[in-house]
């Protein structure tokens, strides 16, 4: 009786084990018809010891991002060079005249906006008045414009320049001298010639550039084209002023570009037919004292007021 209730009990446990093994067949082929796509015939088996090959596929609901890492860092560093760049313009912009500015030669992006014209305000006025210029009929303070600009100096480094000029001219005269300092024409200094009390000598000693001065020609009662804003004298020691006198000897001025009035001589700043300022200059309509008969001043250039 006991070995016949054992044969019982194992044979209900291996009908429990049959369909125990069915039932796990069957969930397993039911998810397969769910899912079709869980398993694959040709799926690549992973191999223990072997690094998972990353899927390159995109699953369901992806979407590419706006922009990756890469870019908004390339955005963040772009904004902050141009936050860099408008902070430094504005700093350049009031610099005084005569300062460095910066060693070499500035890129060109940063350029345009450093050669600017401005209206004679009230501190260039009081610069001015008594000096350069004093109370005329026949050129106002309203038709003149105040130039702040950019040249390369014989050093190799950018400096601050200043000028007054005509408003009639301010823009070629802007555009001129951009182009001198893109291709690094170097100039020795430019200031407003109020820095040695409008004296037209003791600028040209220190081979000044300058433009505006109320005054008559040397040695006549005429007024000069500088009365104007009308004229600009170009480096003046290297390119001065020369006159053979009645007796023969030659009037130099400034008495220290003499040893430049040998125009055969080649040296940095000089200008001739072949000089890159004179070709800008004569371009632009103005005329070149070089060019002269009676005299020769080769660091002047004017252009006719027409009225």
């Amino acid at each position: 009786m006991k070995q016949q209730r054992n044969r019982t009990s194992r044979l209900v446990l291996s009908i429990a084990a049959i369909a125990g093994s069915a039932g796990i067949l069957m969930c397993f082929l039911k998810n397969d018809r769910e899912h079709p796509d869980t398993y694959s015939d040709t799926e690549t088996p992973v191999v223990i010891g072997q690094p998972i090959a990353e899927s390159t596929e995109k699953t369901a609901g992806y979407e590419e991002p706006l922009y990756d890492e890469t870019e908004k860092s390339d955005t963040s560093a772009s904004i902050t060079e141009e936050t860099f760049s408008i902070q430094e313009t504005t700093r350049l912009q009031h610099l005084p005249a005569g300062e460095f500015a910066a060693a070499g030669r500035l890129a060109d992006g940063w350029v345009h906006s450093l050669f600017f014209a401005s209206p004679v305000d009230d501190t260039v006025s009081a610069r001015i008045n008594g000096r350069s210029y004093t109370e005329n009929p026949n050129i106002r303070l309203s038709d003149l414009s105040y130039l702040k600009m950019l040249y390369y100096g014989f050093d190799g480094n950018t400096y601050i320049g200043e000028m007054i000029v005509n408003k009639k001219i301010e823009s070629k005269v802007l555009e001129i001298f951009q182009t001198l300092y893109e291709n690094e024409y170097p100039i020795e200094q430019m200031v407003l010639i109020d820095t040695y009390d409008a004296d037209d000598t003791l600028s040209m000693e220190q081979n000044n550039t300058s433009a505006f001065n109320y005054r008559t020609i040397a040695g006549s009662s005429r007024l000069s084209n500088h009365s104007y804003g009308m004229a600009i004298d170009l480096n003046p020691k290297y390119n001065p002023y020369v006159k053979t006198a009645s007796d023969g000897s030659i009037v130099c001025q400034p008495e220290s570009g003499r040893e430049y009035a040998d125009r055969t001589k080649e040296f940095a700043g000089k200008i001739d037919e072949t000089d890159l300022a004179y070709r800008l200059f004569t371009e632009a309509g103005f005329t070149w004292g070089g060019s002269w008969n009676s005299v020769k001043d080769y660091q002047h250039f004017e252009m006719a007021d027409e009225g």
